[in-house]
């Protein structure tokens, strides 16, 4: 590695400068067999001042500077609407990368913790990417060490000792379960799915994909992720504009029977997202959709055999009726129709008993922790 005194400068977020913080999180990972080069074209529509989040928030990029190279990132992120939620002047911290030098780590926090400091924030949280409806936490414990899933965290081993050693303590761990899809229909799980659904007068459907209907329910989307995730530590509401462009980012790798919605009286009442583990794919191109890549990776994609729960949420009204074990089972009876032969449910916080019981009672295991840091500005 150059060597020298690392410096820490602010740029901003025109292209050119996100093709740069894009290059500057990645000398970290070389060799590493695990490491999927993050989309470039993907990481453009996220950190363009344009998305919709930045009706809301302001961010700050930096890089770590070493003898004449780039040797890590940092975003320092200010949410109002975060503020206006949780009433506390909380700041953020994510898409952090930093070379295994302590030096060089503390350097990146110091530059986020004054930028956040300026804006009078009194507590420093990540790492998450804007906000915890982004990539959030940092891997501190893998059982089943292997690539990341779509749009979870991965990162070096070298990276919890550096926060901590900056005096950051656990805020919240999120936890990954895995489940095997069985090679059949567990008969006492669908009857006790039959059985939910029918006192409930539940009916479960896949989500439309004509226009209007694919516009209505990413409309049901918003309103009941928005109420079923209200109490939530940590949460904060999507908006119309944010849900819409998150639809438009994953509907070119939605699977119509993996995006399910119940009803009762024709009424979406909750919705499980399940996304095919795009990575699997990704791992194959290096980051860049050069006309070569793109066969690659369409060929790779028709290949997936793993997925993702991202999100499962109902309604407040309809919790405790076995709804949401429901609605995991026909996931997953859906997955393994099509080829899915394990996958990822993620992210649930650590404190979520009733979430993590129910998929455990369908074969599910804890095998990936990640964590949330803070610490007083």
């Amino acid at each position: 590695m150059p060597g020298g005194e690392t410096v820490v400068l602010p740029i901003g977020r025109g292209r050119a400068d996100r093709v740069r913080f894009w290059r500057a999180g990645l000398p970290m990972y070389a060799g590493d067999p695990h490491f999927v080069h993050p989309l470039l074209m993907d990481c453009h529509a996220r950190w363009r001042p344009e998305s919709a989040l930045f009706e809301h928030a302001e961010t700050q990029h930096f890089v770590a500077v070493r003898g004449g190279r780039d040797v890590g990132r940092i975003a320092a992120t200010v949410d109002h609407l975060q503020d206006r939620v949780h009433g506390d002047r909380t700041g953020l911290f994510g898409w952090f990368e930093t070379e295994d030098r302590r030096e060089t780590a503390h350097a990146l926090l110091d530059a986020a913790a004054a930028w956040l400091r300026d804006r009078v924030r009194d507590r420093v949280r990540g790492p998450v990417s804007y906000t915890m409806n982004g990539i959030s936490g940092l891997l501190v414990d893998d059982r089943r060490p292997g690539p990341p899933m779509v749009d979870m965290a991965y990162n070096p081993p070298w990276y919890p000792g550096h926060l901590e050693s900056w005096g950051l303590g656990k805020a919240r761990d999120l936890l990954a379960l895995w489940m095997d899809t069985p090679p059949e229909s567990d008969p006492r799980i669908a009857r006790i799915t039959r059985r939910a659904l029918e006192r409930g007068g539940f009916t479960i459907r896949p989500v439309r994909t004509d226009r209007a209907g694919f516009a209505a329910d990413v409309d049901a989307v918003l309103g009941i992720y928005n109420q079923a995730w209200e109490r939530n530590w940590g949460f904060v509401p999507l908006t119309e504009a944010e849900i819409r462009e998150q639809a438009a980012a994953f509907r070119p790798i939605l699977v119509p029977d993996l995006l399910l919605f119940a009803e009762k009286d024709g009424r979406a009442v909750a919705f499980a997202l399940t996304l095919p583990d795009i990575n699997e794919a990704l791992r194959r191109i290096r980051g860049r959709l050069w006309p070569w890549s793109v066969v690659t990776l369409l060929r790779a994609k028709s290949r997936i055999r793993t997925a993702r729960v991202l999100t499962l949420g109902v309604l407040p009204a309809f919790r405790r009726t076995g709804l949401d074990a429901a609605m995991i089972h026909e996931s997953t009876e859906r997955g393994r129709r099509i080829g899915i032969r394990g996958g990822e449910c993620s992210w649930i916080l650590e404190d979520n008993a009733a979430m993590i019981h129910g998929i455990r009672q369908q074969g599910g295991e804890v095998y990936r922790t990640y964590r949330v840091y803070e610490r007083p500005l």
